[in-house]
């Protein structure tokens, strides 16, 4: 693979995003970590659709006729 694909680039930042949102339910982990998880993830989901959009613009849906 020589080239990055942009919608598994948004598949990433998508689960990225729904870990984040698990992460208030996480009782092994104290205020502050969630915080800096959450910081972490939150910039990591956003340069993965950065780099997506750099990559190639996002899939269209067909329509169905």
């Amino acid at each position: 693979m020589t080239e990055l694909d942009p919608h598994t680039l948004r598949v990433a930042a998508s689960l990225v995003r729904s870990r984040i949102k698990t992460l208030k339910l996480d009782g092994r982990m104290d205020g502050l970590q969630r915080l800096g998880a959450q910081r972490t993830l939150t910039q990591l989901a956003v340069d993965l659709e950065v780099s997506a959009d750099h990559v190639g613009p996002p899939r269209r849906r067909k329509r169905k006729a």
